[in-house]
């Protein structure tokens, strides 16, 4: 019996990579297409997409996910961290403090997950369950920037006056409204701010 259980809990968990790699692959075309000029990725995947993409029914999203926003949130979140490990070595060849800072600014604004994000951010709404995973993925992301942050610190012998801490919360949180407004049609939104400053490593 106890062999059988396995068996189920190791499918289980294929079949949730399977369906989240499958949801990945659907936002990521989508974000490639609209930086091609086409719409695609404002275009909200459906269930019925990602079940024919991950080879599964639709009932198994939600008996796996809970809701269709649930699995983007997830998936939106995949693609970013794994952007910001690519962020992360463009920042480590950074020669100065201020490259250091640019780097990063430049890097955030131009990773194509960072727009699939901020939209499965604002698709949290009022629904309970959905807001604390946003809260657990955002801790997340800020640990694990907090972490590089106070490496590329100690490796280069520069200092972070206020903290690195609250230098990775800062700097997101002015990279997800400049997409916000970047997003919203607002012009010169992200262009405007100085994203760079919001760290202040020196």
């Amino acid at each position: 019996m106890a062999t059988t259980d396995g068996a189920g809990t190791t499918r289980g968990a294929a079949t949730r990579a399977r369906i989240l790699a499958a949801t990945a692959g659907l936002l990521s075309a989508g974000a490639a297409g609209d930086a091609g000029g086409a719409s695609t990725a404002r275009h909200a995947v459906t269930v019925s997409e990602i079940a024919r993409a991950a080879g599964v029914y639709p009932n198994q999203i939600t008996h796996h996910y809970g809701s269709k926003d649930r699995l983007v949130l997830d998936a939106a979140f995949a693609l970013f961290l794994r952007d910001t490990t690519r962020l992360q070595a463009a920042g480590r060849r950074a020669g100065s403090a201020d490259a250091f800072r640019q780097v990063l600014a430049r890097t955030a604004l131009a990773m194509p997950s960072t727009p699939l994000v901020v939209r499965a951010l604002a698709a949290a709404g009022d629904d309970d369950a959905q807001r604390e995973r946003v809260r657990l993925l955002l801790a997340v992301l800020f640990r694990q920037s907090e972490r590089y942050l106070e490496r590329v610190v100690a490796e280069h012998g520069w200092t972070s006056p206020s903290g690195v801490g609250r230098d990775a919360r800062t700097f997101w949180s002015a990279v997800f409204g400049a997409t916000l407004l970047a997003d919203a049609g607002v012009t010169g939104g992200p262009s405007d701010l100085d994203l760079a400053s919001t760290v202040s490593i020196r």
